[in-house]
């Protein structure tokens, strides 16, 4: 187990109490903790002190909590901060608290209790292993039965989710891969030309965006009556129309990562190049930007100087540089990448508008000029 406390007395205290019966590392910092943890692996339990500089003992054990799931997590605090102790453990972060100072009794039974709830959660994951796979592959192969289109983008979908967290060390949480697969499950219920639409990135109408904005909640209600899909389901709660209020760190991670892979593989299907796709990603409200330096990294594409931006075509102006051709929904080529935005580029984009729909959006670089 993991003690971390920045005070080293209450550490060598600690550590007398508990070596008898466990082996035990210490740490000072929060820091500290998650790099001895990075290179040891996993521990049973940490018991951490609250109040630390810089990372305190809630912000430690939630990241505990994201990256060793299995962990189990208790605090150990002065007898003035027990409500925000109490509120940790309500959030669902922290198993137990303790208050200092703790009899060696309350503290040998405490850890005792949490290594034992440690055994349980990995068994239950040894469990997982051996049933509830079989269970996702069966839903999985009537997904791919039923709509090899959908089932294809998925893959594509939980490629890019694994890559991800890989890429941001998230490799331990098995939810976030099958949520992402999961989220896909509602398309059983989508007509095939909606099917065709988000395969190739296309835009859809109000009426069939209300189909695509409900298959999360399809795929709720098909996991539901699966054991042990409590995190998932939530997961893919997030991506719906009725998301969990209070979500926890897991949940907003996996969000995020996945929401961002669905809106990639859009972009990616509509023709963008990576770099475009990324660009348009950045540039929208409330993008989970720590998620799209991964996805750099992760295609190998670096941030270019030049600020595009992803534009509807009523927003374009003159004097921006087009940096990804303009199209329209059936292929058709309006406007060449690199031309330079005129009067009359607008007046002929507008002109079409009228006539076809346009893709959106469309990427510029603001205030470029002719050379």
């Amino acid at each position: 187990m993991l003690l971390v406390d920045d005070e080293t007395a209450i550490l060598e205290t600690l550590s007398l109490q508990l070596r008898r019966d466990h082996k035990v590392i210490v740490a000072e910092s929060g820091a500290e903790a998650l790099r001895l943890l990075a290179s040891s692996g996993p521990v049973a339990a940490v018991i951490s002190d609250l109040r630390m500089p810089e990372m305190d003992g809630v912000e430690l054990l939630r990241r505990v909590q994201l990256e060793y799931p299995d962990t189990t997590r208790v605090l150990h605090t002065a007898q003035s901060d027990l409500s925000a102790a109490i509120a940790a453990i309500n959030d669902g972060g922290v198993y137990r608290y303790l208050a200092k100072p703790v009899p060696t009794d309350e503290l040998r039974s405490t850890v005792q209790s949490a290594v034992e709830l440690h055994g349980r959660s990995t068994a239950d994951r040894q469990l997982l292993d051996k049933t509830l796979k079989a269970s996702l592959q069966a839903l999985f192969g009537c997904l791919q039965l039923a709509s090899p289109l959908a089932f294809a983008r998925a893959g594509r979908i939980r490629t890019l989710v694994s890559e991800l967290c890989h890429e941001m060390q998230l490799d331990a949480l098995w939810e976030i891969e099958v949520a992402a697969m999961a989220a896909q499950l509602g398309a059983v219920t989508l007509p095939p030309t909606v099917l065709a639409k988000l395969d190739k990135g296309l835009p859809c109408t109000d009426e069939e965006q209300a189909m695509v904005n409900g298959m999360p909640g399809v795929a709720v209600q098909l996991l539901k009556s699966i054991p042990m899909l409590e995190d998932v389901i939530q997961i893919v709660r997030g991506l719906g129309l009725n998301p969990p209020p209070h979500p926890s760190p897991l949940v907003e991670t996996a969000v995020d990562v996945i929401r961002t892979a669905i809106d990639f593989e859009t972009l990616e299907s509509r023709g963008l190049e990576v770099e475009s796709a990324i660009t348009v990603l950045e540039c929208r409200d409330h993008s989970a930007l720590h998620v799209l330096a991964a996805l750099r990294k992760v295609k190998g594409c670096v941030q270019v100087k030049e600020k595009v931006r992803g534009l509807r075509v009523v927003d374009l102006e003159t004097g921006m540089r087009v940096a990804e051709d303009i199209v329209a929904t059936n292929g058709l080529v309006l406007i060449g990448r690199g031309m330079v935005v005129t009067e009359l580029l607008l007046d002929r984009l507008n002109n079409f508008a009228r006539m076809i729909e346009i893709i959106e959006p469309v990427l510029a670089v603001p205030g470029a000029r002719r050379f």
